[in-house]
């Protein structure tokens, strides 16, 4: 009888379209982690460029890194829940395949904290801004205590996706990410998993967050602000000081109407 193949404890989501300048330094960025008990799960949404050639080119035969391409775009809520059903392991560390883990431990550090904090269903941790050739920007750091984090997270979202690693089980249960959104799945399923357990970061710059002309939030704004008056709207009731991400998503809206 074979042997029954070990599950992996982090399953690492990298959806991507058209990023062949930076999709390799995501994936070696993943490699060079000290915790090394992971699997990468790529979701290619149909690119046309050399996405798919880099990609396959780099990886050969590494069995810990799986590579698939949609035949179709589908866009990236519905790649995410691909790479979530695809995936094996307990905890999900999604990475934007333009952005990058800047810290080799990062790793290491969450599934220690996770694996002892059963009452938290997620955490991240800071930013270093980059430019599209990895020059520093700026250093962003976010709350760290969950009382905070749910006072202030209708007024914005504290979580970059590149810098979390969360309970699959708990993403599971909650739906996955909503496909009713374009941009902002993730922010709406942060929130639906503030329901049932706890949120932190870690006061530790650990992933490069990249600024350059494709960014999704600059070239798509306005459906940007829609989704998140949508989604602020949503959860008013649930989560304390709504009337202030309120008026923060409505002021967000009118000012994109002005520049669009």
């Amino acid at each position: 009888m074979a042997k029954e193949q070990k599950k992996p404890k982090v399953s690492v989501i990298i959806t991507t379209f058209n990023r062949e300048k930076f999709i390799l330094e995501a994936i070696k960025s993943v490699i060079s982690q000290t915790f090394s008990d992971w699997e990468m799960i790529i979701i290619d949404d149909a690119s046309t460029d050399k996405t798919e050639r880099i990609v396959k080119d780099f990886i050969g035969g590494n069995s810990k890194i799986k590579y698939t391409k949609n035949p179709t775009n589908m866009g990236a809520p519905r790649s995410k829940n691909k790479g979530l059903e695809l995936s094996s392991g307990t905890y999900i560390a999604p990475l934007d395949s333009d952005d990058v883990w800047l810290d080799q431990n990062k790793l290491q550090k969450q599934v220690e904290f996770l694996n002892v904090n059963k009452d938290y269903c997620m955490l991240g941790g800071g930013i270093m801004r980059i430019d599209a050739e990895s020059k520093p920007l700026q250093k962003v750091l976010y709350p760290v205590y969950d009382s905070l984090i749910r006072k202030i997270i209708l007024q914005f979202n504290p979580f970059p996706q590149s810098t979390l690693l969360y309970r699959k089980d708990v993403a599971l249960s909650c739906g996955g990410y909503s496909e009713n959104y374009k941009i902002c799945d993730d922010y709406d399923l942060w929130l639906k998993m503030g329901l049932q357990a706890k949120f932190t970061n870690i006061p530790q710059v650990l992933a490069g967050y990249r600024v350059h002309g494709g960014n999704i939030t600059k070239t798509k704004r306005l459906t940007t602000t829609k989704e998140i008056l949508e989604i602020v709207l949503n959860y008013k009731n649930k989560y304390p000081r709504s009337y202030m991400g309120i008026i923060k998503a409505y002021l967000r809206l009118i000012f994109a109407y002005l520049k669009s």
